[in-house]
């Protein structure tokens, strides 16, 4: 479901893909500026509700300045924060998914810089979804 949460990330922000939004992982050639989104630890599921779930995200955006970075961490945030009702076809194979809720744990929080002198971000999201399908992709 990664895939499906980058894709929709990429929507909203207008971040490219394994350009200036990486996912799952940072890799080597990434550009100074840029953000990952990773799964952060396991999410919740319901016993009595098999199909829904909670996803944890985590969003870490780096930047040569401190504000460049921030500004970067906000707009997630604006972009994703208390929004609902989002469908995430499937990438892979399986079922669509509709993201019913995107919540932010807390707000953008500094990180500090990087071995190069880079400055983080990191916000963290539950992605509260469930099987199927409600309304178009943005």
């Amino acid at each position: 479901m990664i895939r499906e949460i980058a894709t929709l990330i990429s929507t909203l922000t207008g971040w490219t893909i394994g350009n200036d939004l990486q996912v799952g992982h940072r890799a080597q050639d990434a550009p100074e500026r840029c953000r990952l989104v990773s799964e952060a630890g396991g999410g919740e599921s319901n016993y009595y509700i098999p199909d829904s779930m909670n996803v944890n995200i985590q969003i870490v955006t780096r930047a040569r300045t401190y504000m460049t970075a921030r500004d970067d961490a906000w707009v997630a945030f604006e972009k994703l924060h208390g929004t609902a009702g989002w469908n995430m076809p499937n990438l892979a194979s399986g079922p669509d998914y509709l993201a019913e809720v995107i919540e932010a744990i807390m707000t953008p929080q500094y990180l500090g810089q990087d071995s190069n002198g880079l400055f983080e971000f990191s916000t963290n999201y539950i992605f509260r979804v469930r099987e199927g399908s409600c309304v178009e992709s943005p």
